[in-house]
């Protein structure tokens, strides 16, 4: 059975309510362990195995939100809720001692955790309601392509064309967008309003990263991820494993028709269904400077002129698609 840290009383949700679960105020702590930026970067860098787009505010002081409240992480042996992270960082809560000294242990790095053990831990938490579409969550698939910096008028141009693709950025019956933004340093805000502050946000300097819910039909949602990769560029990436996999195919056809639209702009793409290759610094290798793959994805487009930087590609028979070379995996 998994063992469970970091579900009190005061922050809700499903586990939380028993009448047994700890007070986080009692968890509370002056200052933290000698270790405790390891021990942050531990819980940090675990796996996701379900994923929420809300945002909570700090249950303590009341003001900081908290974006992706209620997801849940695991090594494989505990789970615990994103929010666990914060408060760790913010108010140094203490930690079981069972699963600190499991995280030393460990030397401060998350197991990798197989996806039958990632879908038999959803099951154990969600086993009332954990349809098979549900467990497929539990990878890392995605599409990702890299453009030139969104100014106002490509961010509403790119929400039309995702529009287009038969994915909304809001839901198309309340038109409420659920998401949040990080600036360079980190801080979180969440996301409201409609397409208008959306597209504004893709386009503001002050924020890096940019994450929506972005709908297929009223009932089914993808993530959205637009992140700042440099000064000039940034990547799409829209998460494929969100999406059942008897719709996936229908959801990665939509994707390309998009690019289609765009191909002249775009430096570089990357198409992997399950996510063997996310591993990988795509960033620096189809925009950046060095960096090599060793594992592939099913598909990557990369800018003619830098084909031969990667040696990995020699055999490879590519496919022109505007001023990118397509190559597949064989």
């Amino acid at each position: 059975m998994i063992k469970r840290a970091g579900f009190y009383r005061e922050t809700g949700g499903r586990i939380t309510m028993a009448d047994h679960a700890p007070s986080l105020r009692d968890a509370v702590q002056d200052s933290g362990p000698r270790d405790e930026d390891l021990v942050l970067a531990y819980l940090e860098s675990a796996r996701e195995i379900y994923t929420t787009m809300g945002a909570q505010r700090d249950a303590l002081a009341g003001d900081e939100w908290i974006a992706g409240s209620e997801s849940l992480l695991t090594d494989g042996t505990w789970i615990w809720p994103i929010d666990l992270v914060h408060y760790v960082r913010r108010h140094h809560v203490a930690l079981p001692q069972e699963f600190l000294e499991h995280i030393r242990a460990n030397s401060y790095t998350a197991p990798a955790v197989p996806d039958e053990r990632a879908r038999q831990i959803f099951h154990e938490e969600f086993p009332d309601n954990a349809p098979a579409t549900n467990a497929s969550r539990t990878a890392a698939g995605f599409f990702t392509w890299y453009v030139p910096k969104l100014d106002g008028r490509r961010a509403r141009r790119l929400l039309t064309q995702l529009e287009n693709a038969g994915l909304s950025a809001v839901h198309p019956l309340t038109n409420a967008l659920f998401g949040f933004r990080e600036t360079p340093v980190g801080n979180r805000e969440p996301l409201m309003g409609d397409g208008t502050a959306l597209a504004a946000a893709l386009a503001d300097d002050r924020y890096s990263k940019t994450e929506f819910a972005c709908w297929k039909g009223y009932d089914q949602s993808l993530t959205g991820i637009v992140r700042r990769t440099d000064e000039t560029t940034q990547s799409i990436t829209l998460r494929l494993t969100d999406v059942p996999v008897s719709d996936r195919e229908e959801a990665v056809a939509a994707l390309v028709r998009m690019l289609d639209q765009d191909a002249a702009e775009c430096s570089g793409f990357v198409i992997d269904r399950t996510g063997v290759s996310a591993s990988q610094d795509w960033d620096r290798i189809l925009t950046g400077t060095g960096g090599h793959f060793t594992v592939w994805p099913d598909t990557i487009g990369i800018l003619r002129n830098r084909v031969g930087d990667h040696p990995e590609l020699a055999n490879g028979k590519p496919t022109a698609y505007g001023p990118l070379d397509v190559f597949h995996r064989v």
